[in-house]
């Protein structure tokens, strides 16, 4: 057997200095890649929203007031809008004002035999208006509905629950949609 074949992989060898080498250039042109990357998203305006600091976006989204909607599926959707918004500093004026208007209703889908539901959608649909503190200009508008569904199964209290989760599920993804969108809004302000 020639020399070359017995020592492959041992460590010394020149095959080993080359695969050493293989990785470290690999290694070298991902940080390189990244580096460049940075660079480019920075050169282009992008601004993290949720970084500690956030910049301008983040300090205009923690200046939005959310109006206090009614019933469970409105205090979920407050708190996914204002997980999103942050801590707001204490004595600041809000300069700008979300109001929402908010339908619910429920669909029977999955009909049995004997014309019971085996499973019921929550469909929430939300109007919101983005506006001064003072309420008198609209600077952003838009109408968000999403519907989730839950099973109805013979234990009254297992179809409550599903039924309450349900629930909460509508209202923060209907909130976390609002908050893109308010995201948007304000970037273009």
């Amino acid at each position: 057997m020639p020399d070359s074949q017995r020592t492959c992989g041992i460590e010394g060898t020149p095959d080993a200095t080359r695969v050493r080498a293989g990785r470290l250039f690999a290694i070298l042109r991902t940080g390189l890649l990244a580096l460049g990357l940075g660079l480019a998203i920075t050169a282009c305006g992008f601004e993290p929203v949720y970084a500690p600091g956030g910049g301008s976006l983040a300090s205009s989204l923690r200046s939005v007031s959310v109006d206090q909607p009614q019933g469970r599926i409105g205090q979920a959707m407050r708190l996914a809008i204002l997980d999103g918004i942050g801590d707001r500093q204490s004595g600041i004026q809000p300069q700008y004002r979300l109001r929402s208007q908010m339908k619910t209703d429920t669909e029977r889908v999955a009909i049995q035999a004997d014309e019971s539901a085996a499973r019921v959608n929550v469909i929430v649909d939300v109007a919101w208006q983005l506006q001064d503190a003072a309420g008198l200009t609209t600077y952003a508008s838009g109408q968000v509905r999403r519907t989730v569904a839950y099973n109805v199964v013979a234990d009254t209290f297992a179809t409550l629950v599903g039924e309450r989760d349900a629930q909460r599920l509508a209202g923060k993804q209907v909130g976390e949609a609002i908050r893109t969108r308010l995201l948007l809004a304000l970037r273009d302000r």
